[in-house]
């Protein structure tokens, strides 16, 4: 059965006969680390105000945002989850009259393997879409690091002049982190040709250091960053992304939102869980041990390859002889309760990829056991 996206657990019970609640779910790269006291507090107390419209304006989320990433609140609007957020950047500048293909069909390009949400948007919105192929990435036996080619990738965005250009950093799902100072040079780089490049930073809060460009871009109209809320603080449910760009671009997208987008409930939890800066270094300082121990575990499997990553998840390679991606996702499904990510509807990737999410030490054991037992029976 094929999987749109990570964590369809009501889909994978149906396929399994495993109950929803029983399964672990490695597909959905979201924090397994619960929100805490702090956050569940605001969101309760916010429930006693359901009667009540959310705020159009967005003016407590944005003024949070604005303090956390110092930036103006004039440079974001919030959405409903950056899904939302990613139909709208496609909307918007499919009706914008201004650019360098007035009156002809938009175009974009979208560096791959990408998230399939950045073509289905494109794709309803009447765009052209054209791929930076996997074959613009150092993959394969030799490399094996999928890392972006910024020079190769330039020049294609300088020659064709796309009205969109998407990519992730982190990218997902190789967990690619690209350079800040490239990214900074590609957004200048695109500045007055026509060009919107947005850049993807979903998976960025699970990265320690200076790595986002969110604060720089913030005054280049030709530079959209992408944020997602409810990976890191695991408030999926909830739904809560933003965008920070140059204010005119805030305008232009905000112009086609519908009123209401981010309810009561998702911006108390939002402001709360921005606040909350022990949950942030804790999680930060887990996923580092973690991830790394998850890594040399899966690692140390006869006939898999792990991928580095600098996100919450990992990319991981079949490289047994008849082993597939659907095969072990099937099967572990099945006989373990476990779910992993297939990742073959990915452009650019084979059967023979899948992504795990990092989950916590016992999990992440039992899968590597449960993969061990069904690639290497003889080893256990």
């Amino acid at each position: 059965m094929e999987y749109r996206h990570g964590g369809e657990l009501y889909k994978a019970s149906k396929a399994s006969s495993v109950a929803p609640e029983c399964i672990i779910d490695f597909s959905s790269s979201v924090n397994p680390r619960s929100i805490t006291g702090k956050t569940v507090v605001a969101i309760a107390t916010a429930m006693s105000k359901l009667g009540a419209y959310p705020d159009p304006t967005q003016t407590n989320i944005k003024e949070a945002l604005a303090r956390v990433h110092s930036i103006g609140t004039k440079h974001i609007v919030a959405g409903n989850g950056s899904t939302e957020l990613i139909y709208l950047i496609a909307q918007a500048f499919a009706s914008n009259t201004g650019s360098h293909q007035a009156g002809s069909q938009k175009k974009a390009l979208i560096v791959e393997p990408a998230f399939s949400e950045y073509r289905r948007a494109l794709k309803v919105n009447g765009y052209s879409i054209e791929n930076f192929n996997i074959e613009n990435f150092n993959a394969g036996e030799a490399a094996g690091d999928f890392t972006l080619d910024t020079e190769a990738l330039l020049e294609r965005a300088l020659e064709e002049k796309p009205d969109l250009l998407f990519l992730a950093n982190p990218a997902n799902p190789t967990g690619v982190l690209k350079k800040k100072s490239e990214l900074l040079r590609l957004a200048s780089a695109v500045e007055g040709t026509g060009t919107t490049l947005v850049v993807d930073e979903a998976f960025i809060d699970f990265v320690e250091g200076d790595v986002s460009i969110l604060s720089e871009v913030t005054e280049l109209k030709s530079t959209i960053v992408l944020r997602s809320m409810t990976k890191f603080f695991s408030i999926a449910g909830l739904r809560l992304g933003f965008i920070g760009a140059h204010p005119d671009t805030i305008e232009q997208i905000a112009a086609v939102q519908p009123p209401w987008s981010v309810n009561s409930l998702a911006t108390a939890g939002g402001v709360a869980a921005l606040a909350d800066s022990a949950f942030i270094t804790e999680t930060l300082k887990w996923l580092k041990t973690e991830r790394g121990i998850m890594t040399k575990e899966l690692g140390e499997i006869e006939g898999l390859r792990v991928y580095p990553s600098s996100a919450n998840f990992l990319m991981v390679e079949t490289t047994a002889p008849g082993v597939t991606a659907t095969g072990l996702q099937d099967r572990l499904l099945k006989e373990e309760g476990i779910l992993i990510r297939n990742l073959s509807n990915f452009k650019g990737l084979e059967e023979t990829f899948f992504r795990v999410a990092v989950r916590e030490r016992a999990e992440n054991s039992l899968l590597a056991t449960a993969l061990q037992a069904l690639l290497n029976p003889a080893a256990l």
